[in-house]
């Protein structure tokens, strides 16, 4: 079983908090304990506390989230106007912590892969730091397959391993595409591609790519 896990987006509100916190809920109910990191957050902590209460730990929001801007822009566009930058050792530390006191860590991203964290210095470029396999959190609907595809792209480009793809949300009954996209997600990335709508639960034995 790997250590940890980063969990990324095709972009904003795809819905990896609702995604982290159900793995982190997943591994809790099979009795592994699991730390909860989200290294960089902007405008409140509203994701850390949610990570919290998932992953059942006696954990501070200041602890999930050590890196916070009060602007809801990029971490970078934050730095900018805010006049601090996003420290990475701080990060860094942040995520060791969490490694070495759970069995299990999951890592949520902000944004996706080329949401930038300093000039410079992207979302894509810390996953490589923090060296975790990743998972991919996609919308059902029109469009995604395109930036599905791209993020996949991305990670194979810069050699990370993708442990697959979780579409989540509400489907939209008017929207057909969301009738082939995981199939069409699957057939072209090879990847496993799990659709996880709202209000359901992830079960690890039907999913162990989740966890090797």
């Amino acid at each position: 079983m790997y250590k940890g896990i980063f969990v990324t987006a095709t972009d904003t509100e795809a819905g990896k908090t609702y995604v982290s916190c159900k793995i982190a809920e997943a591994f809790k109910e099979n009795g592994i304990s699991v730390g909860v990191l989200k290294p960089v957050s902007t405008g409140d902590r509203n994701d850390a506390i949610a990570l919290i209460k998932a992953a059942k730990i006696n954990e501070t929001s200041e602890t999930v989230t050590p890196i916070f801007f009060d602007n809801p822009v990029s971490p970078y566009g934050a730095s900018i106007l805010e006049n601090k930058q996003f420290d990475f050792k701080k990060a860094y530390s942040s995520l060791k912590y969490f490694l070495n006191k759970y069995e299990f860590t999951v890592v949520e991203g902000v944004g996706g892969l080329l949401v930038p964290l300093k000039k410079n210095f992207y979302v894509s470029d810390l996953i490589k730091k923090f060296n975790l396999p990743v998972i991919i959190v996609a919308r059902y609907g029109l469009g995604t397959i395109n930036h599905t595809l791209l993020t996949v792209e991305k990670l194979k480009k810069d050699k990370q391993k993708i442990l697959g793809i979780i579409l989540s949300g509400k489907k939209n009954k008017n929207d057909i595409s969301t009738k082939s996209n995981a199939t069409i997600i699957r057939e072209l990335t090879k990847l496993h591609v799990l659709e996880l709508g709202y209000n359901e639960k992830i079960d690890l034995r039907k999913n162990k790519w989740i966890i090797k």
